[in-house]
């Protein structure tokens, strides 16, 4: 039978963490039980009765670079994980941000410590939560870390895509510039065909000149001799009329019309971007300026998230451990809808 991995916690009891030779990782967040501590150690024992009856001390990990603060304030997530070969791995997570908002990763070291290095009667930590699995919270922070990785491997297709975007632009706005030039240029360059000459059309004489001839014709004297010919006086009249044998006048061709004018498509306005964030219910709450040293209270409402009442109240969800603490709420992934909670001071 595989043997359980647990530590050894202050009322003396066996806290079982993973089963030997499981590749299952397990969460536990820890604070200090001394002011200004900068280091915890945490003993590592083997029972297979899940007691310190048959407790075997296999190691210590060793937390350190802790930032100084009063016992119970610091909140360190650590991930304990055992491979197949029963090699134990650890990591550790400071939850309070510094000034950048960013959290700092521990150093945490697997060591093998004597009687003599160790705190055999109370160990220098304290458990502020008793669900050590790791899921909830802690779950959607890590998947928070990866959407953001995941935008950072996106942001060369954007830029490569805005690039595209831009040339395309360009190449359109030369086509609307120089095309029209080109298009009027090649219409103005029809080569003539050789060997065919406009015919010209004989000019035709006029209603109005034909009336004016023969009034003319009518107001001559009765004196003129009838042996005159009245063609004279219509020939002056009128226009002279081509013989058939003269070549005919050159007439120059009728101007071709002028090419129509192209207009740029219009771009069709962009379509409005629809933002969806989640607004949970405490979001409608109206947070004090300063929160009191006995804190404020505050009744969960459907769909609140111990994560959503500390960003509201905090400005930072990562602090949602201490509501959970100063309320002695055991698993801070299931809270109660109409339960009144006290938010404490953020510092």
């Amino acid at each position: 039978m595989a043997a359980t991995i647990g530590i050894k916690i202050a009322n003396g009891e066996f806290y079982p963490i993973i089963d030997e030779n499981s590749s299952v990782k397990k969460r536990l967040v820890l604070t200090t039980v001394h002011d200004k501590q900068q280091s915890v150690q945490i003993d590592l024992y083997k029972s297979h009765t899940k007691t310190m009856a048959d407790g075997l001390y296999i190691g210590s990990l060793v937390v350190e670079d802790i930032k100084p603060k009063e016992k119970g304030e610091p909140s360190i997530e650590m991930i304990i994980s055992c491979d197949a070969e029963g090699h134990i791995s650890a990591e550790a997570l400071d939850l309070d941000t510094d000034s950048r908002g960013q959290h700092q990763y521990l150093s945490v070291s697997l060591k093998s410590l004597d009687e003599n290095n160790r705190d055999i009667e109370l160990p220098d930590f304290e458990l502020e939560q008793h669900e050590v699995s790791q899921g909830g919270l802690y779950e959607r922070a890590a998947a928070i870390k990866e959407e953001k990785k995941r935008k950072r491997r996106l942001w060369p297709l954007v830029i490569l895509l805005g690039v595209l975007v831009i040339a395309g632009c360009l190449a359109l706005f030369f086509f609307l510039v120089h095309g029209k030039s080109i298009l009027s240029t090649s219409r103005s360059e029809v080569p003539e065909i050789q060997g065919i000459q406009p015919v010209p059309s004989a000019p035709v004489q006029s209603t109005q000149s034909v009336q004016s001839a023969q009034s003319v014709q009518s107001a001559q004297p009765a004196t003129v001799p009838s042996t005159q010919s009245t063609a004279p006086a219509l020939s002056q009249s009128t226009d002279p009329v081509p013989d058939a044998g003269s070549p005919a006048p050159s007439v120059p061709p009728a101007p071709l019309p002028a090419p129509p004018l192209i207009e740029a498509p219009a771009q069709a306005e962009p379509a409005p971007v629809v933002s969806r964030t989640r607004n949970p219910p405490v979001a409608s709450y109206k947070v004090p300026a300063t929160i009191p040293r006995n804190g404020v209270a505050y009744r969960i409402r459907w769909g609140d998230t111990l994560w959503d009442i500390a960003e509201a109240f905090y400005r930072d969800p990562w602090l949602y451990p201490r509501i959970a603490r100063y309320n002695s709420i055991r698993n801070p992934d299931h809270i109660i809808s109409g339960t009144t909670i006290r938010i404490p001071p953020k510092n």
